[in-house]
């Protein structure tokens, strides 16, 4: 298996000082970079491209409260500023960025202590100049976990919400590129209280997918799919309510409409990565009799998150076999079966988490948190975060 990095263990305000093997180098890897420079957290990181740079997308608690913050690449890799987006005294969490042209959207949700979370869907310029900002939600109970994707010059948007009875509902709409409401949004299935991530992806043909985990209806958590189309939502269980948790899955589409969903498991005794591709018109049936188990390891394999690029399909997740998370990589033919052996990106001291993948060039970027874990992992006093950044083909 090929390395793609090494890094030195982050502490306080240090950077990580990373190194590519030549091996690495072999297998296409460019050197792993720190990016962010929070001294603090910078958490749940996310990815957007133009064809000639791209953007990163954080929160950031450097400031005693949670902000919103975005670095922009060139296409030669050369950093811009960091970009704080957020001024508030709401905590601002879980962004997801996606690109528009000449400038870039973003989707989070504020909190405050005693008060409802409110999801959010903004756009800046790409020099951070703010352009528009609107709430999401439908009603006035709490709303969560926001996601969006761009499609021309529309923005899809999908989230969580709760009802007054407190029951909470995955929902979906679209807008224009100046931040109008393109029809009503729609609710797309019943969320559970620990669907923590929504993924989106939309097909070749104009409809908006999202993809979440649940335990609506069933013993433990399973995978559902929602297609929207035409105004109208269609909502699929994808894994079989058989008491064994199915979580977190990631969704995307190739050049010629198949479908590629990853998600982790734990039918086989421990938390491995699965992929399935199929055709658009299969997304909606079981997908576990369908999928390859890509990981084999003793540790924990979560994480996973999946791009195409024309027919290739690459994927991204983390693994804790060697005692703390390094991120690997691995690329797919739309019939997923493997085109190389899997590539370890990382090999730190830190834990390196959750990473965001995207399609780029010939290949495809990706960027993951290097985290000191404190005595939560995240979200707590003790935990410090930063970004980093690399490209393999």
């Amino acid at each position: 298996m090929a390395v793609c990095g090494c890094a030195s263990e982050l502490a306080g305000a240090a950077r990580a000082l990373w190194c590519c093997c030549a091996v690495a180098a072999a297998a296409g890897c460019s050197p792993p970079r720190q990016i962010s420079d929070s001294g603090f957290g910078a958490f749940e990181v996310s990815l957007a491209a133009w064809s000639d740079g791209l953007a990163v997308a954080w929160y950031d608690t450097r400031d005693s409260n949670a902000e919103l913050y975005v670095r922009v690449l060139g296409a030669g890799g050369e950093t811009g500023p960091e970009l704080r987006l957020t001024h508030t005294d709401i905590e601002s969490y879980e962004a997801d960025i996606a690109a528009l042209e000449n400038a870039f959207a973003i989707a989070w949700y504020e909190s405050k202590h005693g008060e409802a979370s409110r999801a959010q869907l903004a756009a800046w310029a790409r020099d951070g100049s703010p352009l528009w900002s609107t709430p999401l939600a439908v009603g006035s109970g709490s709303s969560r976990n926001a996601i969006v994707r761009s499609s021309g010059d529309a923005l899809f948007c999908a989230w969580i919400e709760a009802e007054a009875d407190g029951r909470e509902f995955v929902w979906g709409g679209w807008w224009s590129a100046d931040g109008r409401p393109l029809g009503a949004p729609v609710r797309l299935g019943a969320a559970g209280e620990t669907t923590w991530n929504l993924n989106a992806a939309i097909a070749p043909t104009g409809e908006a997918w999202v993809v979440f985990d649940a335990q609506a209806q069933t013993r433990v958590e399973e995978l559902f799919a929602a297609q929207l189309a035409g105004g109208r939502a269609t909502l699929a269980r994808l894994t079989a309510d058989d008491g064994i948790r199915s979580k977190y899955p990631d969704l995307a589409f190739t050049t010629e409409g198949r479908a590629a969903i990853t998600w982790y498991d734990e039918r086989d005794g421990n938390r491995e990565v699965y992929l399935a591709a199929a055709r658009a018109d299969e997304v909606l049936l079981t997908v576990e009799d369908r999928a390859r188990r890509i990981t084999t390891t003793p540790g924990a394999s979560i994480g996973a998150y999946v791009a195409s690029n024309g027919n290739r399909i690459g994927l991204a997740w983390c693994d804790d076999s060697s005692g703390n998370y390094e991120v690997f990589f691995q690329t797919f033919d739309v019939s997923a079966n493997a085109l190389a052996p899997p590539v370890k990106l990382s090999n730190t001291r830190t834990n390196s988490m959750i990473p965001a993948i995207e399609p780029w060039r010939d290949g495809f970027a990706l960027a993951w948190d290097e985290v000191t874990q404190g005595n939560d992992f995240i979200h707590n006093a003790d935990t410090r975060a930063e970004v980093v950044f690399t490209t393999v083909r």
